[in-house]
Protein backbone atom coordinates (compact mmCIF):
# COMPACT_ATOMS: atom_id res chain seq x y z
CA UNK A 1 0.00 0.00 0.00
CA UNK A 2 2.61 2.04 1.11
CA UNK A 3 4.49 1.68 -2.49
CA UNK A 4 1.12 2.66 -4.20
CA UNK A 5 0.63 5.61 -2.31
CA UNK A 6 3.99 6.73 -3.02
CA UNK A 7 3.93 6.16 -6.73
CA UNK A 8 4.56 9.34 -8.77
CA UNK A 9 1.53 8.34 -11.36
CA UNK A 10 -0.71 7.76 -8.09
CA UNK A 11 0.37 11.41 -6.99
CA UNK A 12 0.05 12.67 -10.65
CA UNK A 13 -3.09 11.36 -11.42
CA UNK A 14 -4.03 12.64 -8.26
CA UNK A 15 -3.32 16.12 -9.14
CA UNK A 16 -4.71 16.02 -12.74
CA UNK A 17 -8.18 14.50 -11.55
CA UNK A 18 -7.79 10.79 -13.43
CA UNK A 19 -9.17 8.37 -11.80
CA UNK A 20 -6.21 5.95 -11.99
CA UNK A 21 -2.54 6.01 -13.03
CA UNK A 22 -3.44 3.87 -15.90
CA UNK A 23 -4.85 6.88 -17.59
CA UNK A 24 -1.39 7.90 -18.76
CA UNK A 25 -1.12 4.58 -20.33
CA UNK A 26 -4.05 5.08 -22.67
CA UNK A 27 -2.90 9.29 -22.72
CA UNK A 28 0.51 7.57 -23.93
CA UNK A 29 -0.66 4.47 -26.56
CA UNK A 30 -3.25 7.12 -27.99
CA UNK A 31 -0.39 10.10 -28.59
CA UNK A 32 1.91 7.32 -30.37
CA UNK A 33 -0.91 5.62 -32.43
CA UNK A 34 -3.86 8.01 -32.74
CA UNK A 35 -6.58 5.00 -31.44
CA UNK A 36 -9.04 7.39 -30.11
CA UNK A 37 -10.83 10.35 -32.25
CA UNK A 38 -13.42 12.40 -32.03
CA UNK A 39 -16.87 11.37 -32.91
CA UNK A 40 -15.88 7.25 -31.79
CA UNK A 41 -17.81 4.76 -30.55
CA UNK A 42 -15.98 3.09 -27.41
CA UNK A 43 -15.79 0.20 -25.36
CA UNK A 44 -14.06 -0.45 -22.30
CA UNK A 45 -14.33 -3.64 -20.78
CA UNK A 46 -13.01 -3.97 -17.39
CA UNK A 47 -13.27 -0.50 -16.55
CA UNK A 48 -13.34 0.20 -12.84
CA UNK A 49 -12.39 2.52 -11.65
CA UNK A 50 -12.70 4.81 -14.89
CA UNK A 51 -9.53 6.11 -15.95
CA UNK A 52 -9.40 4.88 -18.96
CA UNK A 53 -13.47 5.50 -19.56
CA UNK A 54 -12.25 8.59 -18.41
CA UNK A 55 -9.99 9.18 -20.85
CA UNK A 56 -11.31 7.95 -23.97
CA UNK A 57 -14.60 9.87 -23.16
CA UNK A 58 -12.89 13.44 -23.26
CA UNK A 59 -10.71 12.11 -26.10
CA UNK A 60 -14.52 11.11 -28.45
CA UNK A 61 -15.78 14.72 -27.51
CA UNK A 62 -19.64 15.41 -27.60
CA UNK A 63 -20.32 13.75 -30.14
CA UNK A 64 -19.04 10.30 -29.69
CA UNK A 65 -19.88 7.87 -26.81
CA UNK A 66 -17.75 5.39 -24.98
CA UNK A 67 -19.35 2.07 -23.17
CA UNK A 68 -18.33 0.57 -20.18
CA UNK A 69 -18.87 -2.47 -18.23
CA UNK A 70 -16.87 -4.01 -14.57
CA UNK A 71 -18.07 -5.94 -12.52
CA UNK A 72 -16.93 -3.48 -9.61
CA UNK A 73 -19.08 -0.17 -9.71
CA UNK A 74 -18.20 2.86 -10.64
CA UNK A 75 -18.92 6.31 -10.26
CA UNK A 76 -20.87 8.31 -12.75
CA UNK A 77 -18.59 9.98 -15.74
CA UNK A 78 -19.59 12.58 -18.76
CA UNK A 79 -20.55 10.66 -21.71
CA UNK A 80 -20.10 6.99 -19.96
CA UNK A 81 -22.69 4.40 -20.41
CA UNK A 82 -21.76 2.08 -17.66
CA UNK A 83 -22.91 -1.37 -17.15
CA UNK A 84 -21.94 -3.09 -14.08
CA UNK A 85 -21.83 -6.81 -14.52
CA UNK A 86 -19.53 -9.62 -16.50
CA UNK A 87 -19.62 -8.80 -19.85
CA UNK A 88 -19.42 -12.65 -20.46
CA UNK A 89 -22.81 -13.26 -19.19
CA UNK A 90 -25.52 -13.31 -21.77
CA UNK A 91 -27.44 -10.75 -19.61
CA UNK A 92 -24.98 -8.23 -19.47
CA UNK A 93 -24.02 -8.92 -22.74
CA UNK A 94 -27.78 -8.29 -23.97
CA UNK A 95 -27.96 -4.98 -22.27
CA UNK A 96 -24.58 -3.66 -23.86
CA UNK A 97 -25.77 -4.96 -27.20
CA UNK A 98 -29.32 -2.65 -26.25
CA UNK A 99 -27.07 -0.06 -25.73
CA UNK A 100 -24.93 0.04 -28.55
CA UNK A 101 -28.50 0.29 -30.53
CA UNK A 102 -27.18 -1.22 -33.77
CA UNK A 103 -23.84 0.06 -34.19
CA UNK A 104 -20.82 -1.50 -33.65
CA UNK A 105 -18.09 -0.14 -32.02
CA UNK A 106 -14.93 1.86 -33.26
CA UNK A 107 -12.53 0.50 -30.71
CA UNK A 108 -12.48 -1.94 -27.61
CA UNK A 109 -10.20 -1.31 -24.90
CA UNK A 110 -9.71 -3.44 -21.80
CA UNK A 111 -6.79 -2.65 -18.83
CA UNK A 112 -7.06 -5.22 -16.62
CA UNK A 113 -3.72 -4.64 -15.13
CA UNK A 114 -3.75 -3.51 -11.61
CA UNK A 115 -4.03 0.05 -11.04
Amino acid sequence: MDEHVNDPYVKQAQKDGYRSRASYKLLELNEKDKLIRPGMLVMDLGSAPGGWSQVASNLVGDRGRVLASDILPMDVLENVDFIQGDFTEQEVFNQMLDLLAGRKPDLIISDMSPN
